[in-house]
């Protein structure tokens, strides 16, 4: 629902659909700041790192990557009009007062979108992929309007408690506040995501697991690049190709043979810069660099339970069944 938002932005602000052919940059990073280290000398991330922003990953908000306070402020009353005018039309009542106020900063500076590279703030989709992006469109809609609704593995994994927003890479959604909880050893990085649930263990100078081997968190090995960590993620399961994000016009596809490299740099004591590449010549006619930032939380998390109290799923099935019933003139009850 909430893409609808962001396309009628995108449209009002006259989006061109031009493409660049340069590849993503090197990540710069503050090489001045000297960050905490662990006890085997590496920058320790260790902690609660949370965002709550109402950025998206495409352009939506005009050409500007970078935009003054005052514009910052234009476009966040922008934002919130839409919100508003979404939830008083019963599309999406969550959006009527998201945890986000504000849009992203990265480096002090106000962010319209999060991609980086393509210049033009697009996801560079190949023509084929593109018909996919399509078809994905209609079906998500048809999700969110239970449509889809024969059995439960019609509706989405974070509906079912499968997948939610642990995933590489990590998205965001604009209606809660995004915690990610850090542990890390000689060895390992644990991220732990508060909403959705999941855990990953990620080996640091670790190699893939076996091709067939596919999970929906996918296989994350890392290696360090001075004091950024680079993590590598493979082996993504192929009926689990759409990520959840703020403000998506178009699906963000994810295949079973993309790559996602993150890497994950600190910049001061309170904020962690995260850049993500999505690498499939199969959906992306070239790599993709988006990026944001991460600040230092002292909020306490929580656990997110999800099977624990999942009616939503039972509801919107049963509801599916009453729908049925009713169209054929049935007054049975289940």
């Amino acid at each position: 629902m909430r893409s609808w938002l962001w396309a009628g932005l995108a449209a009002a602000f006259a989006v061109s659909a031009a493409s660049s052919l340069a590849e993503p940059p090197p990540a710069p990073v503050n090489s001045g700041y000297q960050p905490p280290r662990t006890p085997d000398g590496r920058p320790d991330f260790q902690g609660v790192w949370s965002y709550r922003f109402l950025t998206p990953v495409e352009k939506a908000l005009g050409n500007d990557l970078v935009v003054s306070p005052d514009r910052e402020k234009q476009l966040v009353a922008l934002i919130r009009r839409a919100a508003r005018a979404l939830g008083e039309a019963g599309l999406d009542p969550e959006a009527v007062d998201p945890d986000s106020h504000s849009l992203a900063r990265v480096k002090g500076e106000y962010r319209t979108r999060q991609i980086v590279e393509p210049a033009d703030g697009l996801l560079p989709y190949t023509p084929e992929a593109l018909k996919l992006v399509t078809a994905r469109q209609v079906e998500f809609r048809k999700q969110f309007s239970g449509a889809l609704s024969d059995g439960p593995e019609q509706r989405l994994t974070w509906e079912r408690c499968l997948a939610g927003m642990g995933q590489a890479p990590l998205m965001t959604t604009w209606a809660i506040n995004m915690a990610r909880r850090i542990v890390q050893t000689k060895d390992d990085v644990v991220i732990w995501s508060e909403a959705g649930g999941e855990t990953r263990i990620i080996r640091i100078g670790g190699k893939p697991g076996p091709s067939e081997i596919r999970t929906f968190l996918g296989e994350s090995v890392a290696h360090w690049d001075g004091d950024t960590l680079v993590v590598e993620t493979t082996g993504f399961r192929p009926d689990d190709g759409y990520r959840l994000s703020i403000g998506v016009g178009r699906p963000i596809l994810i295949g079973p043979d993309s790559k996602v490299v993150e890497r994950f740099s600190r910049v001061s004591d309170d904020e962690l810069l995260y850049q993500f590449t999505v690498v499939d010549p199969a959906i992306y006619a070239r790599p993709w660099l988006a990026e944001y930032s991460m600040l230092r939380s002292d909020e306490r998390t929580y656990e997110f339970a999800c099977h624990e109290g999942n009616y939503g799923l039972a509801d919107i099935l049963k509801g599916a069944r009453m729908t049925e019933r009713r169209a054929s003139g049935s007054t049975a009850e289940q």
